[in-house]
């Protein structure tokens, strides 16, 4: 019993080393259907976070009219804000202290509440006020901001090029580790 212990422990140890060279911990867990779900606390700071109608993203082909919806920005002035809460910031690539797959930014997306979500208006609102927060850190160039962000793929490992905001049933859960 010992000797499985000491395995998987072992195991644990060298799946979250695998992911990061610096003092994040990637939280996996799976759930009851075998989806493997992973989550990970990061702090975002002046520094290490870039705003949607900054020229830096605007240079790599993101517009307000974008033929293409991958490249519109999604920020306070959008309809998919206001109407579902729906916002992206930009983390530099070498400022993502996970492996990834980015050339440029890590895009961390707030996915969007449906509508006809329960109390939806209410988790819009959370979900606004936190934009609100972090372009007031960027803004005043001072403070940080605690958030929770989730692998786009339940069952990989891999980090493309997008996180996001870890959510559930159109809520924005700000803690890391099983639901």
């Amino acid at each position: 019993m010992l000797k499985i212990m000491i395995v998987l422990a072992n195991l644990l140890f060298s799946i979250s080393s695998a992911y990061s060279d610096e003092d994040i911990h990637v939280h996996t867990y799976t759930n009851s259907k075998g989806f493997t779900f992973r989550n990970f606390q990061f702090t975002l700071t002046p520094e290490n976070t870039v705003l949607p109608y900054d020229d830096r993203v605007k240079k790599i082909g993101y517009s307000y009219n974008a033929s293409n919806y991958r490249y519109k920005i999604f920020y306070e002035k959008s309809i998919n804000y206001t109407n579902y809460g729906q916002f992206e910031i930009f983390i530099p690539q070498e400022k993502f202290p996970l492996k990834h797959k980015a050339s440029s930014f890590i895009i961390a997306r707030m996915p969007q509440t449906d509508s006809g979500t329960l109390k939806a208006r209410e988790k819009i609102i959370e979900k606004q006020k936190l934009y609100e927060r972090i372009v007031s850190m960027i803004k005043n160039k001072k403070g940080s901001v605690e958030v929770v962000f989730e692998f786009p793929h339940q069952n990989s490992e891999e980090i493309g090029a997008n996180i996001y905001f870890r959510t559930y049933k159109g809520q924005y859960i700000g803690r890391v580790g099983r639901l």
